[in-house]
């Protein structure tokens, strides 16, 4: 049997650095972030696609913004769903900003292609 995950990540539309909060902790930890078509997943490594930290599902994300003043703290965005918040920093504000961009346009394309599957049936 395929793995979802690993037939998901034939799909890579933007990888690389950000720094997450941790939910327990509230510290913050460094994360190699892999969007791909319908997912974002974070790992410990660069580029070791085994054993995702999180699995965030598109289609459940309600918002991706900017969370600089919320927070006090320099390049970060929150990416909120119905069961938690995650909180991202990324190295500077052009990177934020890109991953904004890329996760915004990723969720797009995903409603679009769901709309167009509802049509059918």
């Amino acid at each position: 049997m395929q793995n979802p995950m690993l037939e998901d990540l034939k799909n890579i539309m933007k990888e690389g650095w950000l720094e997450k909060e941790s939910r327990v902790f509230k510290s913050w930890r460094k994360r190699w972030f892999v969007l791909t078509t319908t997912t974002l997943y974070s790992f410990k490594a660069e580029k070791q696609y085994s054993n995702p930290t999180e699995i965030i599902q598109l289609s459940t994300v309600s918002t991706i913004k900017s969370c600089q003043e919320e927070i006090n703290k320099e390049n970060t965005f929150k990416i909120d769903t119905p069961d938690q918040t995650f909180f991202l920093q990324a190295s500077n504000n052009q990177d934020k900003e890109a991953w904004i961009g890329a996760v915004g346009k990723a969720m797009v394309k995903l409603n679009l292609k769901k709309n167009r599957n509802d049509d059918d049936d």
